[in-house]
């Protein structure tokens, strides 16, 4: 934390000490560079403890192995000792196994020059075994690089450097203000001193590194202010001159940090470079200076890193250069100044992008394949933004300067794919990803000028990914926090207005980005789960669900927008069955996982959708105009989902879905053909009706038909389509057929015929394929039919038959007699009274024959009961109007049926069973 403080520290000072504007800035950035040199005494420090350590550990085995023949030759069977000898416990000693030969001249050789008495006292007892105390495991902080750099070194010259240079920046000012020495003296003895700072430090190289280091650092930092206060602010060397001096000074300075093998000199160094401009601002200068003066010393960073991977020194000069460069030239970021500040930026761009190239390539083995992500990444996101504010009055400046930066990016990625096995395999990804982000936003920024949302939110999937390659949890949660803004930021920016164009404007094509981000953070999250620590894995599917929230939110926005009522449900509904079809793509082909369980969202989708078209003032039937293409699309998505996904949902969770859109179909197909059949009668609608009741029906024979196909989906998943399926048409034909019962059945234009009308043979043939069910359901016990009781089962294909009968004797009295087809009426007519008693003693009859074939006493006793009724109701209803024909009709024909069920139908004997054939 010190320099936390000594940042805070410097950040005061800089307010109270530095006039002008940025002091309080400056001043936070001096102090951290002060912690920074204060905080090599510590990595010093550790480093000669951790040298002595390695002395002692290798000092300690050759001295016991030095001892060994000595014990070898005083016992030709050692043991270890028992605890009443020596007082301790013993300590079981496992005989290491024999090292490999290897020729000596292959193993590297250490000689320690120790003495006869020293080789004496190394020798362990042969008695007793050498016991060493493991050493504890230390657990890794992911902070211990940055504290060890900023902590290690000599405190005491770091801490003189800073403030020497506090010094000679105060002196200056203090000189030039009073005008006490003449103003050539006093630079030239600043550049002398800074001049005998380099050579003193030079000469103690060798026998006080770290001391010798910092003050060339110093020095050349010194050497750095001069020049640039003789040249810009008191005009005493020429420019062309100065900028000579400097290129010198870059170079020398690199060359020095490189032939020493010094970052520290090279980070002091470039520090003092960058700082000469601020220290000596008058908030009066020419901008083409500045930039031109920052190009040069980045062309030093560039030289240095193509000899070493020193990634402070790079992300010291991407600060300073995009940092307080960019804050003291942001007025020229505009614009106007377009000629003189492009090229510079084009230049830092350049200079970035190929030192980003070069850490890559130079990092040591045991590093390869490490990519510096604030580079990678945050540079072409500084850039990007500054260039907003150059290229913005500009007709698609943004969406050509991204389309420019996507083909660096792309051709970058091309060039370096060769050598991707050199480490160079993570970088080749984070340049394609950035290639296709940059050519992904030239869309939107083409017509809008919300770009930033967008940009954070790509910005936030590759620190996403950098943290996944590097193991990094906080790039992986600023990535996420980073998407979650830029939601947040592109929501507060979107307005009703805008383009008028469909799917190629900002609004459309920005949220379909975001979206995009986000499922592109939750796929890198559940591939990479294993680097995941276990809070972070909780975060996969919230992180999914905002992708997909943005994904189908944009696109429904987007048609709701831009299609009219007449179409929108459609185009709705084909965007949804397109991007589930794409989510069973990802999950087979990328094994997304997570993909699995939105999926599951296509069929209540249908369905709802499908509920709302019922109601839809311009929609008629299911097939209706582009409905035609999207039902099959939805369909077979629902298909494929199936198919693909059905193994990995929850068993019960599939069969309802392989039920339910087996139902769903049928639905959709009965609609048609109802609408179908009611246009083709001109609005009768006994045929549309019928048509609900015939589709249903074919499919449970078809199910019946199919129940031995081996294929999918009927043989895995038995139970849906065998007997859940079935029993839920069965259900629904049972409710079909008791509305049928207030339907007169007028088959206009057609004349009505008893039985021979669409109603009467759809009945008929529905409750053929409801009997041959029960038939199959008790044969083959398929649940959830065979728990019922089988008089349950026979009994509702048995009531419903009679009522279907009913229902066909009252049809004909109302067609052929003209009774009005109202219960009510038909109840009261004496022609239809005595119908239905003839035929319900007809039906019992039937059923009293059958069972004494049969010998089913069960069936018999359903008959009798039938018959019993049938008396009551002369008695009940018929006896009121015994005067009349028909009444007179019921009495007769009621009572010979009786007579001959009392000689054909005895009761069957008491030791046959009460169940179905």
């Amino acid at each position: 934390m010190i320099y936390i403080v000594v940042g805070l520290i410097g950040a005061i000072s800089g307010g109270v000490y530095l006039y002008g504007r940025g002091g309080f800035l400056l001043g936070g950035v001096i102090g951290l560079l002060a912690a920074a040199v204060i905080g090599q005494r510590s990595r010093l420090l550790d480093l000669e403890k951790r040298v002595a350590d390695l002395q002692a550990r290798v000092g300690r085995p050759s001295a016991a192995n030095a001892g060994q023949p000595a014990a070898a030759a005083g016992a030709t069977d050692w043991q270890t000792p028992q605890p009443a000898e020596t007082g301790v416990s013993a300590v079981p000693v496992s005989e290491p196994s024999p090292l490999p030969e290897t020729p000596s001249a292959e193993l590297p050789s250490l000689e320690l020059e120790l003495s006869e008495e020293a080789m004496a006292d190394a020798r362990p007892a042969p008695s007793t075994p050498e016991f060493r105390q493991p050493e504890p495991v230390r657990t890794k902080d992911p902070f211990e690089p940055i504290r060890k750099w900023l902590l290690g070194g000599n405190l005491m010259v770091r801490v003189g450097v800073v403030v020497l240079l506090f010094g000679f920046a105060f002196l200056v000012k203090y000189a030039a203000a009073r005008n006490l020495v003449p103003l050539e003296v006093r630079l030239t003895a600043a550049f002398a001193a800074g001049l005998g700072l380099l050579v003193l430090g030079w000469r103690l190289r060798q026998k006080r590194f770290g001391y010798a280091v910092s003050l060339q650092g110093g020095g050349i930092g010194v050497m750095y202010l001069t020049l640039f206060a003789a040249a810009r602010l008191f005009h005493l060397v020429p420019l062309p001159l100065t900028f000579l001096v400097m290129v010198g000074l870059v170079v020398f300075s690199g060359i020095l940090a490189v032939l020493q093998d010094a970052a520290v000199m090279a980070v002091i160094g470039a520090a003092g470079g960058f700082l000469s401009p601020v220290l000596l601002s008058t908030g009066t200068g020419s901008h083409v200076m500045l930039f031109s003066y920052y190009a040069l010393l980045n062309a030093g960073i560039f030289g240095i890193a193509w000899f070493k991977a020193w990634r402070w020194l790079n992300l010291l000069g991407f600060v300073f250069t995009f940092g307080i460069g960019a804050a003291w030239g942001l007025q020229y970021y505009q614009s106007p100044y377009f000629a003189t500040t492009e090229p510079f930026l084009i230049l830092f761009f350049v200079f970035y992008l190929a030192i980003s190239v070069l850490f890559a390539l130079r990092q040591p083995p045991r590093l390869k394949g490490y990519v510096d992500g604030t580079l990678v990444f945050g540079m072409p996101l500084v850039v990007f933004s500054l260039q907003v504010g150059l290229v913005k009055q500009f007709s698609l400046g943004l969406a050509l300067s991204a389309v420019a930066m996507g083909l660096i990016y792309t051709g970058l990625a091309t060039v370096l794919w060769r050598r991707r096995g050199d480490g160079l395999a993570a970088l080749v990804e984070a340049f394609l990803a950035l290639g296709v982000i940059f050519g992904s936003l030239a869309i939107p920024l083409a017509l809008s000028g919300s770009w930033t949302a967008v940009a954070w939110s790509l910005e936030g999937a590759g620190l996403v990914w950098v943290g996944l390659r590097q193991k990094r949890w906080t790039a992986r949660g600023f990535g996420l926090l980073l998407q979650v803004g830029a939601g947040i930021a592109f929501l507060m920016g979107s307005h009703a207005g805008g383009s008028t164009l469909a799917v190629f404007n900002n609004r459309f094509m920005g949220g379909m980005m975001i979206g995009l981000a986000g499922l592109l953070s939750a796929f890198l999250l559940e591939r990479f789960q294993d680097r995941l620590y276990r809070p972070e894995r909780v975060l996969i599917a919230p992180v999914l669900a905002w992708g997909l929230a943005w994904w189908f939110g944009t696109g429904l926005n987007e048609i709701d927008r831009c299609l009219s009522r007449r179409h929108e449900l459609a185009g709705a509904m084909a965007f949804v069955g397109i991007n589930t079809m794409a989510m069973g793509v990802c999950y087979r082909r990328l094994d997304w996982k997570g993909l699995r369980w939105p999926a599951l969202g296509l069929l209540p989708a249908m369905i709802l959708i499908a509920a709302a078209n019922s109601g839809h003032i311009y929609f008629r039937h299911p097939f209706q105009g582009w409905w035609l293409a999207v039902w099959p699309l939805a369909l077979g998505t629902h298909g494929y989902l199936l198919r693909t996904l059905d193994r990995d949902w929850p068993a019960r969770v599939s069969a309802v879905w392989h039920v339910t859109g087996a139902l769903f179909v049928v639905f959709l197909l009965s609609w048609e053909c109802a609408w179908l059949l009611d246009r083709m009668a001109d609005g009768a609608p006994v045929w549309a009706f019928a048509a609900w009741g015939a589709l249903p029906a074919v499919a449970v024979g078809l199910l019946i038909r199919l129940r031995t196909v081996t294929g999918w989906p009927l043989r895995p998943w038995t139970a849906s389509y065998q007997g859940w399926l079935p029993a839920f048409l069965v259900f629904g034909l049972v409710a079909w057929g008791i509305r049928g019962l207030f339907m007169d059945g007028d088959p206009r234009p057609l004349p009505y015929l008893p039985l021979f009308n669409p109603m009467d043979l759809v009945q008929l043939f529905v409750f053929l394929v409801v009997v041959n069910w029960v038939r199959i359901v008790r044969q083959k016990a398929l649940l959830p039919a065979a728990s019922l009781p089988p008089g349950v089962l026979w009994g509702v294909p048995a009531i419903g038959g009679l009522f279907w009968l009913t229902a066909v004797v009252a049809r004909t009295v109302h067609h052929l007699a003209g009774v009005a087809y109202d219960w009510d009426l038909m109840i009261r007519s004496g022609l239809f009274q005595a119908a239905v008693a003839v035929l319900w003693g007809l039906v019992a009859l039937g059923g009293m024959i059958a069972a004494n074939r049969f010998r089913q006493r069960a069936l018999w006793f359903s008959g009798a009961t039938l018959l019993a009724v049938v008396v009551g109701k002369l008695f009940v209803v018929d006896l009121s109007g015994s005067g009349t024909i028909s009444r007179i009709v019921s009495f007769l024909a009621v009572g010979a049926l009786l007579l001959v069920i009392g000689f054909f139908t005895p009761l069957p004997p008491s030791d046959m069973k009460g169940d179905t054939p």
